[in-house]
């Protein structure tokens, strides 16, 4: 029996192919307003896991 998913896979891929410029933007446009937020917060929380509190010390006086 074969599956289904090769023949999801295309229609996926026809029906982004298809879409207008109007629709990506519908698209587009709240996926960035999402996630400009989320990174100007996990960005930083991930530096200072990262970096230790000495070199930020020092960075910061430089």
């Amino acid at each position: 029996m074969q599956s289904s998913v090769p023949n999801n896979r295309e229609a996926m891929k026809a029906h982004l192919n298809n879409l207008t410029m109007r629709t990506w933007l519908l698209l587009v446009v709240p996926t960035l307003a999402i996630a400009y937020p989320v990174a100007r917060v996990v960005v930083p929380a991930v530096i200072r896991a990262v970096v230790p509190e000495v070199v930020r010390n020092v960075l910061s006086v430089i």
